[in-house]
């Protein structure tokens, strides 16, 4: 039942990711049509969604029964935005090195299109979580609706015109994702703040230090490739 919730904005990220990819020059130059796109979404997704539900048990539920009943039950429905994130990375950077698509530009495109879907979630999430965490699940949708206008305002036409190297999106949403998890996660901790520390905020350390390393690693490349030009 609680997945049905998700339905409007699994359409969002499928509208907002057709407007993204339909008439983009460098998947038409790549030989990337529309229905390939969707297919490498679909799939991302699907993997995103399966590691979901399996850090989701792992973390919060899982207590030594049957791990496979349990992940197909209803009953103890629930997901981590953590574990989609992370499984949805992954499946982007194995398919792009291994059917050779350009990973810049594919992961920038689903990071916006997931960022449209993003306050819609978390609204839709705001029946399961309990009253006490209502505020924050509505700050989450706000902050996220934010990011998604500054993105699409300042950020996406510089990719577009080559100001900002393809990747950079993907890698900025990356960041700024695991930063408002963690200070998310550090608010609801305050009253036993040893529950800040546990698996799911370690994987978000992780994507945090590997974003910041990327960054970096972007920044400097577009430097080199100034200097080249000058």
């Amino acid at each position: 039942m609680q997945i049905l919730l998700f339905i409007p904005a699994l359409l969002v990220f499928l509208y907002a990711l057709y407007r993204l990819v339909k008439d983009d020059y460098i998947f038409i130059r790549k030989g990337i049509s529309l229905e390939q796109a969707f297919d490498i979404a679909f799939i991302t997704l699907w993997i995103g969604l399966f590691v979901s539900r399996a850090l989701y048990l792992i973390f919060h539920l899982y207590k030594g029964e049957n791990f496979f009943v349990d992940f197909l039950s209803v009953k103890n429905g629930g997901l981590s935005l953590t574990g989609a994130i992370l499984g949805g990375t992954l499946a982007i950077y194995l398919m792009s090195k291994s059917k050779r698509l350009p990973l810049g530009r594919l992961g920038d495109f689903l990071s916006l299109a997931f960022l449209y879907s993003l306050p819609l979630l978390f609204l839709a999430n705001a029946i399961f979580v309990k009253k006490n965490e209502l505020l924050l699940v509505f700050l989450n949708a706000i902050v996220y609706f934010v990011l998604l206008l500054f993105f699409m305002q300042f950020l996406y036409p510089k990719v577009m015109n080559r100001t900002l190297r393809e990747g950079m999106l993907a890698i900025l949403f990356l960041l700024l994702f695991s930063i408002i998890a963690l200070s998310t996660s550090l608010l609801l901790s305050l009253k036993d703040i040893h529950t800040f520390i546990n698996p799911e905020n370690f994987i978000l350390a992780v994507l945090f230090i590997l974003s910041i390393f990327l960054l970096f690693k972007q920044l400097r490349v577009s430097n080199r490739s100034r200097n080249v030009v000058r």
